[in-house]
């Protein structure tokens, strides 16, 4: 994977761990559906074998991560969006 590759699957993972973080009074959960539903229908249009290599980088991503919250939502990461559909 490139740098940029990188860069955008680390921030992309980020979002995702924000928002299932965040309490219910900072963002609703039909608020954070909301936001994931288009990057979900974005990814879609990936073909499986860019879905799969941006799965594995967001996995590898999760290996990653200190904090054992933050790292099970990264490792969940890639089927909340879709990606091992």
């Amino acid at each position: 994977m490139t740098p940029l590759e990188h860069t955008l699957a680390k921030a992309l993972t980020e979002v995702v761990i924000w928002l299932d973080h965040s309490d219910a009074d900072v963002i609703r959960p039909e608020a954070t559906i909301k936001v994931l539903e288009p990057v979900v229908t974005v990814l879609q249009d990936l073909s499986a074998l860019d879905r799969q290599a941006l799965a594995d980088l967001i996995n590898q991503l999760s290996q990653q991560e200190t904090d054992p919250e933050r790292q099970l939502t990264a490792w969940e990461t890639p089927e909340t969006l879709g990606l091992l559909a």
